[in-house]
């Protein structure tokens, strides 16, 4: 696919990172990048940066990405953004969506909310809006695909040796780290779910303390690049589990259907106030899905299908996870009871799916395949 790629792209790529040097390390954590550069690595495609970023060695200060100051992002082909721009209240870069510019523009979008549209504008100019949350059921610009938080090469590390499904801990994970507060949908769903599987499962809800994270130079690193989100006995208990409950993200109306809208808002912050559900969901991926995921749990989550939860290669439902019908939760509790060795199937199916397709190399080639397919469609409605 990259050899199909349009004259233009000359195999360079410029990503502005998050420039604000007296912000904790942790403070600064772009998940979306570093997925999307360590792909490009292992592609041999060429990469450079506004500043240096992404630590990946504890005896030296070698980074991920490297700002060479006379690579500028008129030299690249593609430009890349994340949210991280809109949450400091930084000016975009000078200059960046200037109208000759001879670069695509690329924003990945991991904002929680849908309101950068309204308030940002200026980030609807941008070719290619990459988000994650996407819901298929809103209407969004034309300029927006699904995206994912996917897995980058730190997860996969601490995944790479799983132990044989039956080998594990008879257990569920329902740890979420702010439990009973925001989340409306995990908060329901577990609420739900939990009296239900219980009586198969073990319920492990045990969570991290900050001050209990690893001394060992390397995952102190992490720890502190990745907003204290590293803990090695956080991946060994998910390794050791065999499920994980995923659930996360607030209902919304069906009308409108435009996110961004303050109505589509008031009426999100209405049904979380009073505690009603809706069969439509944002704010719904998290590095805790793909975790799961790759460390070979059976997956919890909502029925994507129903709920609108949207990615660029969709699982698929009692194949690589199970997704809760919160209108019928008996039905998953039925099926799992009359299927018990089911579990083990979709776990390891859903590890394969999701390395498969979200690990860095497919997460930088569907990148971009996007961006290609998207202007051989141009041109030819030219």
């Amino acid at each position: 696919m990259i050899n199909n790629l349009p004259g233009k792209f000359n195999g360079k790529v410029y990503f502005f990172c998050d420039p604000r040097e007296e912000t904790k390390a942790g403070d600064k954590f772009q998940h979306l990048l570093i997925c999307l550069a360590e792909g490009f690595r292992e592609l041999g495609i060429s990469f450079f940066s506004n500043v240096n970023y992404w630590q990946e060695s504890t005896q030296e200060n070698k980074y991920l990405f490297n700002h060479q100051p006379d690579i500028t992002p008129d030299d690249c082909s593609i430009v890349v953004l994340t949210n991280n721009w809109f949450h400091m209240n930084y000016p975009l870069p000078n200059n960046l969506l200037h109208p000759n510019c001879p670069y695509t523009t690329v924003y990945l979008d991991g904002e929680d909310s849908d309101k950068t549209y309204m308030e940002r504008p200026e980030f609807r100019q941008f070719d290619f809006i990459l988000r994650n949350h996407y819901n298929k059921k809103l209407r969004y610009a034309k300029n927006f695909y699904p995206w994912a938080y996917g897995l980058s090469n730190r997860i996969l590390q601490e995944v790479k040796e799983v132990p044989n499904y039956y080998d594990r801990n008879s257990q569920i994970l329902i740890n979420f780290r702010h439990w009973k507060k925001g989340h409306p949908v995990r908060n329901l769903s577990a609420s739900i779910f939990i009296p239900h599987i219980k009586n198969m499962l073990q319920i492990d809800n045990s969570i991290e303390h900050p001050d209990n994270h690893s001394s060992d130079p390397y995952h102190e690193l992490q720890w502190l690049q990745t907003g204290k989100r590293h803990y090695p006995s956080y991946y060994n208990r998910l390794k050791n589990s065999m499920a994980c409950a995923c659930f996360g993200g607030f209902f919304v109306p069906g009308w409108p259907n435009d996110p961004g809208m303050l109505l589509s808002r008031i009426g999100k912050n209405l049904l979380s106030n009073l505690k009603l559900k809706s069969n439509t969901v944002v704010q719904w991926d998290s590095w805790r899905l793909w975790e799961s995921l790759a460390a070979g749990c059976t997956t919890f989550h909502l029925d994507f299908e129903k709920y609108g939860l949207s990615l660029p290669v969709m699982p698929e439902n009692w194949r690589h996870y199970i997704g809760i019908d919160l209108d019928n939760v008996q039905a998953t509790i039925n099926r799992i009871a009359d299927e018990p060795k089911i579990l083990e199937k979709i776990a390891v199916e859903g590890r394969q799916w999701a390395i498969k397709n979200y690990s860095p190399v497919p997460t930088a080639l569907r990148f971009l395949e996007t961006i290609y397919q998207q202007r051989i469609s141009s041109i030819t409605q030219v």
